[in-house]
């Protein structure tokens, strides 16, 4: 068999709507509370707090200084509901991506494959669990961002190389290497506690925090194969395989503590939400070093390096 060499480039493009989301239907439009971060940036954010002197506690103050329980302002359809919440298909996902791969055949034994992905997926809704429900459900888009499987780089190169000797015992060699590597995946910013006061605890962002602002870890990975068959008789077969994982043994994080403050924009020193994970043992600011309760301290790794050996013995 000759030499080949192949190389082709292709895109994707999927708009996808009517996708299942929680909304509190209870919920009316209530007053914009509007507030001054730590960067000197001004927001505005639907604030459904009863508050009895018309000034938010965090801070801000509604226009014209009525707050929701006001007489004259209806934020609840009913007061008396926690919440209502109702399963629409109204959110929606957009990913673009452009692909190209490569293929290598040098002569009889070594082959090359490579393969690189650059993409972007947008979405309003990460589930349809009412955890994931929108930070305001009175306007759905204002939670349209990064969606949380976004994967701006991949790249994947992996090689297939057979035993070029023809003897008995040199014969039916076969190793397989892969390298893989990804940037980090988008992950929400969470309060960890009520904020604008719409009865949902489990999802509320910071104040003025946009959905999806933190960057997950990168991810790099090598793996490799060796496998050894050897015919037994006219109907025996026998292979031994030994299997590398994470041979590098690298760090690959899998996890962030993602829940930081209600009032993290609030915070002196405060510049941005675009935020990434942070290393178990880093120092910190204020002193001290970061630890996996640390918000935005990194809490699980994938598996450190593996070895797994195997025997087959086929009749």
């Amino acid at each position: 068999m000759g030499t080949g060499f192949s190389i082709s480039v292709s895109g994707i493009y999927t708009h996808t709507q009517r996708l299942p989301i929680a909304i509190d239907t209870n919920l009316l439009p209530a007053p914009f509370t509007t507030l001054t971060l730590a960067n000197g940036q001004t927001i505005s954010y639907r604030n459904w707090n009863t508050t009895a002197a018309g000034a938010d506690p965090l801070g801000g103050t509604e226009p014209g200084g009525l707050p929701c329980d006001n007489p004259n302002i209806q934020c609840f359809v009913n007061p008396l509901v926690v919440q209502n919440n109702q399963y629409s298909s109204q959110a929606y996902a957009l990913y673009e991506g452009a692909i190209v791969e490569v293929k290598k055949r040098f002569r009889q034994h070594f082959t090359l494959f490579g393969n690189y992905t650059f993409s972007k997926g947008y979405d309003t809704s990460t589930d349809y669990n009412s955890d994931y429900g929108p930070q305001d459900p009175t306007n759905i888009n204002l939670d349209r961002s990064l969606s949380e499987f976004d994967q701006r780089s991949k790249v994947v190169i992996a090689g297939v190389l057979d035993s070029p000797w023809k003897e008995n015992i040199l014969s039916g060699f076969q190793l397989a290497p892969i390298f893989s590597a990804h940037s980090g995946h988008p992950f929400n910013l969470l309060a960890g506690g009520e904020v604008n006061g719409d009865n949902h605890t489990t999802n509320e962002r910071p104040i003025g925090a946009p959905r999806d602002t933190g960057l997950g870890p990168d991810y790099i990975d090598f793996d490799m194969r060796l496998t050894w068959a050897h015919k037994l008789g006219e109907k025996a077969n026998l292979q031994f395989t030994a299997e590398g994982f994470n041979i590098a043994n690298r760090t690959n994080f899998a996890s962030v503590n993602n829940e930081v403050s209600p009032l993290f924009g609030l915070t002196p020193g405060f510049t941005t939400f675009n935020v990434s994970g942070i290393r178990p043992g880093t120092a910190l600011p204020g002193g001290g070093t970061a630890t996996s309760s640390t918000p935005l301290a990194f809490t699980s790794a994938f598996p450190k390096r593996q070895v797994q050996l195997g025997v087959r013995l086929s009749f």
